[in-house]
């Protein structure tokens, strides 16, 4: 063996190398940015001001009584949903922070969906794929979970939830202390 094919070995071990390691940062970098993503999603989808917009959407969806009002959860999941198909976030994490309630708004909305897909095929396309997806993740997690073949009691109950949930812990003063730093409290004094 010459110098040479030395040399050419070397640095076609240090190419293939230069490739694993940015293959390595590449998927950690996506990782961050699927992370920082849902934890977005999740931060908007729990906010105060969405909560409104989801109890507003359940009673419509409940009441069937302008069902146009669960819009704009539908199209948050249609969102979910094209991130997912486009791979930026991975289905299992999708269904660790949003599976209950794409399972309720989905079984919820599926006639006015299934309506307006008359309408227009695209409407919520990718909300049905993100259902599709993370029923698939349940079903392999869990074969006899309740939440698959969801219950008209159930879903009923899941919706009287998200109701509420715009009047639960919203309409605490802003100085109220949780009840934990208040037993705290108690405790350091004599």
């Amino acid at each position: 063996m010459t110098w040479e094919s030395i040399e050419a070995i070397a640095a076609v071990i240090a190419a293939v190398v230069a490739v694993f390691a940015i293959w390595l940062q590449n998927k950690s970098f996506k990782a961050n940015l699927a992370a920082d993503l849902i934890m977005k999603l999740d931060d908007r989808f729990t906010s105060s001001e969405y909560k409104e917009i989801r109890s507003k959407a359940a009673r419509s969806l409940q009441l069937h009584i302008d069902e146009k009002e669960a819009e704009d959860v539908f199209d948050f999941f249609e969102t979910v949903g094209l991130f997912t198909r486009r791979k930026a976030l991975d289905a299992e994490i999708v269904h660790s922070f949003f599976f209950h309630w794409i399972n309720v708004y989905w079984n919820a909305g599926r006639d006015y969906i299934l309506r307006r897909q008359k309408e227009s095929k695209l409407s919520w396309k990718d909300f049905c794929y993100l259902y599709q997806k993370v029923l698939e993740v349940e079903k392999k997690k869990d074969s006899s979970s309740q939440d698959i073949s969801l219950s008209a009691e159930r879903l009923k109950g899941s919706l009287n939830d998200e109701i509420e949930i715009s009047d639960s812990n919203d309409s605490l003063p802003p100085d109220a202390k949780p009840l934990i730093s208040q037993n705290t409290e108690d405790q350091k004094q004599p």
